[in-house]
């Protein structure tokens, strides 16, 4: 049996440029070795809500074993594709288990709407699928007003300004969760979710995890949205 945290050499790995900017996002297969047994870790953890973070969920901390596993292992590929330079590598990371669980109604504003996670350009986020396809994945997003699909250290006051704009001009977003075009936002591309399959982008690129819009909490964990999410700080 292979160890729960040991990581497929032969995973199939895709690069797809999207949006005006060719933004590099890598699309992974068969990331690990035994994806249940990591699954079966995520049943088992201790979650809490983050009340400083803006995730409609639960998250517990990833053991420390897969944080340096997954970047010891991801690097390689990130600098195969070129989205790491020569001489940068992924020096640590924030990693967490995240279930979604917040009723569509419950959502703030904010939830509504695509976000960024950081305007830090040697910071890159993944997300790693531990759930099936009944569930959907990740889509990214132009802003229409400013045209902006990543969101840097020179843009994100000016961002910042025209999302508030936006807002009294169209009032709050409606209520739920988004998935597709609106008023204030297009879709670049969407990624669709694979058991085992991880997507990694730049930290700054406009997202939302794909959730029904009557999204109703998970009664149990055969209805748990379970991913992987990490933030990984790259060497400048």
């Amino acid at each position: 049996m292979a160890a729960p945290l040991a990581f497929n050499d032969g995973a199939d790995v895709e690069l797809v440029r999207i949006g005006r900017q060719g933004i590099k996002v890598t699309l992974i297969d068969n990331v690990l070795e035994d994806p249940r047994g990591v699954a079966a870790l995520g049943f088992t953890a201790s979650y809490d809500q983050d009340r400083s973070n803006l995730y409609p969920g639960f998250r517990a901390p990833l053991p420390e074993a897969f944080s340096t596993a997954f970047r010891a292992w991801l690097a390689p590929i990130l600098h195969r594709n070129g989205v790491l330079g020569g001489h940068q590598t992924l020096e640590r990371d924030t990693s967490y288990f995240s279930v979604v669980a917040t009723a569509s109604q419950d959502l703030r504003p904010i939830q509504r709407i695509p976000h960024f996670d950081s305007p830090d350009a040697n910071l890159f986020a993944a997300v790693l699928y531990l759930c099936d396809d009944r569930f959907s994945g990740t889509a990214f997003y132009r802003h229409r007003r400013t045209g902006y699909e990543q969101i840097t250290k020179t843009n994100v006051n000016n961002y910042r300004l025209a999302l508030n704009s936006d807002l009294e001009t169209h009032g709050a977003p409606a209520s739920g969760y988004i998935d597709g075009d609106s008023a204030l936002f297009e879709t670049l591309f969407s990624s669709e979710l694979k058991f085992n399959r991880a997507i990694v982008y730049p930290a700054g690129v406009l997202h939302a995890a794909r959730i029904a819009k009557h999204f109703e909490p998970p009664r149990n964990q055969s209805e748990w949205r379970l991913t992987v999410t990490a933030l990984l700080h790259a060497s400048g």
